[in-house]
Parts: structure tokens; sequence; C-alpha cells
């Protein structure tokens, strides 16, 4: 599991437990059906209904991509790597690095460097290895999106909750039996929503984001590299231009 996430998910409901012990009535009070009912259901259903059935699917593993590390290459190394492939292209020919290509794990580069061994055109490469970069990102988009909009969601179904809540401890007043339980749904919905909202979708659609980001810069230089390794451009222009992606400190 990624560390920082499970450290941080372990941390933030971590923290509100030892509140909910530290307040001394225990975790019972905080446990309400209709307001699980509200916030869990309704904000599944809505995103149900907010999704196509094959992008509901890939949530799953989704969730996973976000919880596990994903071993991402350093970019000096990446760019290391394409360098020593150039270099290598340069001296024996592009069918020399054929199965070396075969054996990399990465399948953005070994799709990128298996179409410079069929003899692809940089002229023809570029776009379609753009494309299929479209393609990557607006498949992790809807993810993100759908993150985003079950942290939305389930503050707006605490807030409907309230609502409920509200409208049945008002219309109940002359009953005080029947007050508790309705000021219960109204504030426990509140909390549900916002637990939801920030301990989860908002963590999750984060770690996303985030090593979405790393891997679209990946392809980005793989890109760039292979491009320049059609178009035969010489090993220093390769080396300096894509070290000229790196931030400072990175190329250390």
């Amino acid at each position: 599991m990624d560390k920082s996430t499970a450290g941080g998910l372990a941390a933030g409901w971590g923290m509100v437990s030892l509140a909910i012990v530290l307040g001394g009535v225990g975790f019972g009070p905080y446990i309400d059906i209709p307001s699980v009912i509200i916030v869990i259901g309704g904000t599944l259903a809505v995103t149900a209904g907010q999704f196509e059935g094959a992008d509901l699917k890939r949530m799953g593993p989704a969730m996973k991509v976000a919880l596990n590390e994903v071993p991402f290459e350093p970019l000096p190394e990446l760019i290391e790597k394409i360098t020593f492939y150039a270099t290598e292209i340069k001296k024996h020919g592009v069918m020399h690095i054929e199965q070396k290509v075969l054996e990399e794990t990465n399948p953005f580069f070994k799709e990128a460097f298996q179409l410079l061994v069929d003899g692809t055109k940089a002229e023809t490469l570029t776009p379609l290895l753009q494309t299929k970069l479209d393609y990557m990102e607006k498949r992790h988009n809807i993810m993100l999106k759908m993150f985003a909009n079950i942290g939305g969601t389930a503050g707006s179904m605490g807030m409907i909750g309230t609502l409920v809540g509200l409208v049945a401890m008002l219309a109940n007043l002359s009953d005080p039996a029947s007050v508790g339980p309705a000021m219960a749904v109204a504030l426990l919905t509140t909390m549900y929503g916002a637990l939801i909202g920030t301990l989860f979708a908002g963590l999750i659609e984060s770690k996303l984001s985030q090593k979405h980001s790393k891997e679209v810069e990946s392809c980005e230089v793989i890109i760039l590299g292979t491009s320049m390794i059609a178009a035969e451009e010489s090993i220093g222009n390769i080396k300096m231009q894509l070290n000229s992606i790196l931030v400072d400190g990175e190329e250390e």
C-alpha cells in the first residue's frame, strides 16, 4: 500500500475516532441507520446515475491505483534510458534494440519503441503516440471527475439529510421522545457527508491526480524522445532537449 495514503487515511480516521472516544459517549450515538441510508445510499445512487456502467466498473481498479504504490521510473533514469537506446540505434541500427524493447515493462515505452523498430517515421509516430496519450488522459479524467462528484454529492446528501431531520424534529416538537432521533439524523448526515467527502473521496481524487500527472509527464518524455530518434536528431540534441524538461533538483 502507498505509505502516504495509508498514513493519511489512518491518521484522519484515527483523529476522528479519538475525538469520539474522548467525548465520553462512545461510538453508539454516532451510528444512525437513517443517516447512513441518506448519505451513503444517496451518494451511490446519484453516482450510478451520473456515469456509464463501464466507468463505474473501473472505480475499484482506480481505488487500487490510489491506495497502492505505483512504480514510476524517475525522469532522470527514463531520460538516461532513452538516450541509451538512441545511442544504440545510431551505432548499430534500430533492429539492435528489438530484443531489449520486448523486455521493457512500461507498456507506453514498449509500444513507442516498437514503433521505432517497425520503422515508423516521425510524422506518423508522434500523432499515434499523442492520440494514445490523449485517450489515456480522458479515461483518467473520468475517474478523477467521479471521485470529485462523490465528494460533492456526499456533502450535498448530508445537507439533505440535515433538512430531513430538522423537518421531522419541528413536526414533532410536542413529542420529546421523537426530537432526539430526528436531531441525530440532522446532525449525523452532515458529519457522514463531510467524512466521506474529505477522508475518502477527496483523498482518493488527490492521489489519483498526482499519479496521473506523473504518468502523463513520463509519456510526454517518451513521445519527445522517440520522435527525435525517428527524426534522426543527434544524440546531443536529444539529451539536451530531454534534460531541459527536468526541474531543479531532479537532475541530481
